[in-house]
């Protein structure tokens, strides 16, 4: 099961890099005959670029099913590469090719839009560059006073003007749509990407996956950390497993419309009430304190593949949970989920009042099968090895989350001692 799941996020990577520009190199080569080598390869870099353009578009709506596949931080990786991919060969389209009045005018701004757009998300969006380089993290706070997650999704969206712009551009040269069999598979593409991405911002009543909900409760759990607690009819609709995250949005409260992940916490009880645990990081969660009982919430889920990831080893493995900080919240709905399996929680926090629900962890304790840690500052490397069960090199799942040097740290540090990366998971956002 595990080499099947790992063929399909290689399949993954190659239908979006390969597949997807595939139909549009061979119907457009018939019609390029005669043409200058090197024009002509400038035209095919401008075809693949608008076929990953779509490739990101459609990668953006975060189809769940893939998500369940591969898992959405896969997804989001694949979105950045693929986005930055076809920036380079629309600049390579660009300098290959020349072109006058408006054919011109709709690519060159279609250009400027999407080289604006990645620097930005390079910028905001790009964990893995910001946390490498010091004065780009001082750099990002300065300009995430004006740049709050509301703008930052909006701008995220003029994807979407660059690829209308890129559309308009080929229909206005006369070659290009002369190439029938080329223009079928580049309006079709078109639009069912068009079509895949309206769909993810209509219909929410009755939609499975999707659900309009209320606020029941809004609690403090310490000077940073809220509990709220959501429930309604439609709770039903939502695909929700152990481990999960789901997107919130407030539509009828400014500057929370955008939609923004949380791991649940738990999962729905029977009246179909379920919580999430939000620690104020930034504009958006800061703002979640002043939100009353009652407000309407539209909930999308659930994502993740915490459960899946269990699910495709042995049912008899044992379960070792290292984590940190505000991360430990998708674990609170996985552990009873699985105390089927021997598990073992290391769970560290910068302050004692941040180690949420002690008193739920001392409960398990009282489980045979669950022996957990948690104390303030990190664990010691040699604590955790020392505690943990036999033969954990080959019998053991590794699940990792919270801070980025926490996970970074355990992976490598396992890497070293032998243990595979297959029996090791995280869902790291941070592409």
């Amino acid at each position: 099961m595990l080499r099947k799941i790992q063929y399909k996020l290689v399949l993954f990577w190659l239908s979006f890099f390969f597949v997807v520009p595939l139909p549009f190199i061979q119907t457009i080569s018939a019609g390029l005959q005669g043409m200058a080598a090197n024009e002509m390869l400038a035209i095919y870099s401008g075809v693949i670029a608008y076929a990953w353009m779509l490739a990101a578009v459609y990668l953006s709506t975060k189809p769940r099913w893939l998500d369940r596949l591969v898992g959405l931080p896969s997804i989001y990786q694949l979105h950045g590469i693929i986005a930055i991919a076809a920036l380079g060969l629309a600049w390579l389209h660009k300098l290959g090719t020349h072109s006058a009045g408006l054919i011109k005018q709709t690519g060159d701004l279609a250009l400027i839009i999407l080289t604006g757009l990645i620097g930005y998300s390079l910028l905001f969006l790009a964990g893995w560059l910001i946390s490498r380089f010091s004065l780009l993290s001082k750099f990002k706070k300065i300009l995430e006073k004006v740049f709050k997650h509301e703008v930052t999704m909006l701008l995220h969206k003029l994807l979407l003007a660059a690829v209308i712009l890129v559309f308009i551009h080929v229909q206005l040269i006369d070659y290009i749509r002369s190439i029938t069999s080329f223009m079928i598979w580049f309006d079709g593409l078109s639009l069912l990407t068009a079509l895949s991405y309206l769909k993810t911002k209509i219909n929410w009543h009755g939609r499975k996956g999707q659900a309009e909900l209320k606020l029941i409760q809004n609690h403090s759990l310490s000077a940073r950390v809220r509990e709220l607690t959501f429930g309604g009819r439609q709770s039903q609709q939502l695909n929700l497993q152990a481990g999960d995250f789901v997107f919130l949005s407030f539509p009828h409260i400014s500057k929370l419309r955008e939609p923004h992940p949380f791991s649940l916490v738990s999962l729905p009880d029977k009246n179909g009430k379920f919580k999430l645990t939000i620690r104020a990081d930034g504009d958006f969660t800061d703002r979640l304190k002043t939100l009353k009982a009652g407000v309407t919430v539209k909930v999308t889920g659930g994502f993740g593949r915490y459960q899946a990831f269990i699910a495709e080893h042995d049912c008899t493995s044992n379960l070792v949970i290292i984590t940190g900080g505000i991360g430990v919240t998708p674990l609170f709905s996985l552990i009873p989920n699985n105390l089927s399996h021997k598990i073992y929680l290391f769970y560290s926090a910068h302050h004692q009042t941040d180690l949420l629900y002690q008193h739920q962890l001392n409960q398990w304790n009282q489980h045979t099968n669950f022996t957990g840690f948690w104390q303030q500052g990190r664990f010691s490397d040699d604590f955790v090895l020392n505690h943990l069960p036999n033969d954990w090199q080959n019998h053991t799942l590794f699940l990792l989350s919270g801070p980025i040097p926490l996970i970074h740290h355990w992976e490598k540090l396992l890497g070293k001692t032998k243990v595979s990366s297959k029996n090791i998971f995280k869902e790291e956002f941070n592409w």
